[in-house]
């Protein structure tokens, strides 16, 4: 069991047994506010516990909830919704294998791929910045923060064409053989204009953040590209 799990579990525990139904609206706003204060500060290290356990799933189900709470009112909204949360929790801690699934479910992109590309030998382009942005893809990722994502996979889209001899990611899919066009092309097609959505929209009234499935579908593409790219440079490393 990781940590972050452990301490999840255990201020769980916390949020289940604190007395937060002695107190309501009508009781004394002194001890309205002393309750409030003391719930929602095991609920905040909840969440960001929650958050480092690396899970999509779960840090999806933390992501929409209003936080913090500053009334007694919504600090029983907020146990309520968090119940949910930790009947998920506690369900899943009792798998032997779900560290394994969970540190695979996480991942956007495969970390071995990573690894293979913090290897590629030194060649007239600098991977560094890549590499990087490729890590903090997956941490964004992992963590339920789905607009940094699809920013970051905009941006790695935008840096790669020099790899392929290209100056834009629509000239590397015109050029990329027939399989690995159909495949990247996704990427130039439905996958950037989500993250163009999310980037150019002008504050609403009313806003929609995007979810786990407005990006996960992109996975097997950026793979296939990413490989694409360790092989290109491998190639350019050798005299």
């Amino acid at each position: 069991m990781t940590t972050a799990l452990s301490l999840a579990l255990d201020l769980a525990d916390q949020i289940e047994q604190f007395p937060l139904g002695r107190c309501g609206p009508s009781d004394d706003p002194d001890m309205q506010y002393a309750y409030t204060a003391g719930f929602r500060d095991i609920a905040i290290r909840f969440v960001a516990a929650i958050k480092r356990i690396g899970d999509p799933d779960l840090s999806n189900m933390v992501s929409s909830l209003e936080m913090p709470a500053n009334y007694i009112s919504e600090a029983h909204d907020l146990r309520a919704k968090l119940f949910t949360v930790i009947d998920y929790l506690n369900e899943i801690a009792k798998d032997p294998n779900y560290a394994t699934q969970a540190a695979a479910n996480a991942a956007f992109l495969d970390p071995e791929i990573i690894i293979k590309l913090k290897a590629v030998p030194a060649s007239k382009l600098d991977a560094r910045k890549l590499t990087k942005m490729c890590e903090e893809l997956n941490d964004a990722y992992s963590r339920g923060n789905y607009i940094t994502s699809l920013l970051l996979l905009r941006a790695i889209m935008n840096h790669v064409p020099p790899v392929f001899s290209a100056n834009t990611f629509s000239e590397v899919v015109a050029q990329s053989g027939r399989s690995v066009k159909v495949i990247i092309s996704r990427l130039n097609d439905d996958a950037r204009p989500i993250a163009d959505l999310h980037t150019h929209f002008l504050m609403r009234a009313s806003e929609h953040l995007p979810t786990k499935n407005q990006i996960e579908p992109y996975k097997a593409a950026f793979e296939i590209l990413m490989q694409e790219v360790i092989f290109r440079l491998n190639e350019n490393s050798n005299p």
